[in-house]
């Protein structure tokens, strides 16, 4: 945990960004929200340019440069407002540093989930947190 997925479009990136990217995202990870990256898994999720749409025009016909988005799933109360938003900064830095692009629709978002309604290993983080408080 956490879970991330990244969306891209495909025609705009190629490997050696992604791979820069995903070192970036798992230095957020492990550094700034403290998780293990063992248990963290990043799916990249790549869109036909023409399947992905900003103000209603695909991106075959948009003025956007390269577009990202980066959602990261995480346990409800596992982070606190003020490092969610440090993450989101060093996640537009990632994307520029990775991709070259500081396009405003890049979207970093972070989604709290409640620990009863995922988890891993076939254990919620419900009973998982339970677990690690017996240690």
């Amino acid at each position: 945990m956490p879970f991330v997925n990244v969306k891209l479009v495909k025609q705009q990136v190629d490997q050696s960004q992604k791979d820069l990217l995903i070192g970036g995202l798992m230095d957020i990870i492990v550094n700034i929200m403290g998780r293990n990256p063992d248990t963290t898994v990043i799916a990249v999720d790549e869109i036909d340019q023409s399947n992905w749409f900003i103000g209603g025009k695909s991106m075959d016909k948009s003025v956007h440069d390269k577009v990202v988005s980066v959602e990261i799933r995480i346990s409800k109360g596992t982070s606190n407002p003020a490092q969610m938003a440090e993450v989101i900064k060093a996640g537009k830095n990632i994307i520029h540093r990775a991709l070259g692009s500081c396009d405003e629709t890049n979207y970093f978002i972070i989604t709290e989930l409640n620990p009863d309604s995922w988890g891993f290993d076939g254990i919620s983080m419900t009973i998982r947190n339970e677990m690690e408080k017996q240690k």
